[in-house]
């Protein structure tokens, strides 16, 4: 099988995969609220954390067009306004990802430091890419829209951790299920944030370049 064929393949197999995290990370929001929440503290802050949900559930739904070709080159337009819709919502997401993650952890200190680390890296990202295509530099923001969205989809991915890992379990103490949350959230970001670099520097040789580059397309 030729390079390119493997090429293709793999990027099928990416889009196929994030399809189902997006869907599965849409049906998590919904289901939300359709349960009592297990952390007392998103009752409390409920406006937050509806906020959360809700605008994480219209990123998952969002992000995946501005990744495919043929609607950025056919609708340009559509992906400018898009991209803009989506720093914005990204945006309200990290500061709220931040603030249930200081403020009502549901599993204490050491999960408010990993999710604030990646809150804070989500939300990097987002500015970094803004940032870039207001300079024109198409490559260094397309890598750094790439790594927003991989930690974007990151709890799509935790409860597809999470939740496998409790029925194992059986009937888990309430710090095996805090621990549980803990190695779910760091495993999955940390996968996702490892495979966009691998993606980026690795498979799809995407160039660094410092220079400004012709815009094509782009989120602003």
């Amino acid at each position: 099988m030729s390079n390119s064929m493997i090429k293709t393949s793999m990027r099928w197999l990416l889009m196929v995969l994030i399809g189902f995290l997006c869907i599965s990370g849409i049906g998590a929001a919904v289901f939300y609220f359709f349960r009592t929440p297990n952390n007392p503290g998103f009752i409390e802050f409920s406006l937050t954390t509806q906020s959360h949900v809700i605008l994480g559930g219209l990123f998952m739904a969002l992000a995946p067009f501005q990744l495919i070709k043929r609607v950025r080159t056919r609708w340009p337009l559509f992906h400018r306004w898009s991209g803009r819709l989506l720093v914005f919502i990204g945006g309200i997401i990290a500061l709220t990802a931040l603030f249930m993650a200081v403020v009502i952890p549901f599993s204490g200190w050491l999960e408010s430091v990993i999710n604030s680390f990646f809150a804070l890296f989500f939300l990097l990202s987002l500015v970094k890419g803004l940032y870039y295509i207001r300079r024109k530099q198409i490559d260094l923001h397309r890598q750094w829209m790439i790594r927003a969205f991989a930690v974007g989809l990151g709890p799509a991915t935790m409860r597809l951790i999470f939740v496998p890992a409790l029925i194992i379990a059986g009937q888990p103490t309430h710090e095996q299920i805090m621990m549980l949350s803990i190695v779910s959230f760091t495993v999955a970001f940390s996968v996702h944030i490892a495979f966009a670099e691998w993606w980026i520097r690795g498979f799809n040789k995407t160039k660094r370049s410092e220079q400004p580059a012709v815009v094509e397309l782009g989120v602003m």
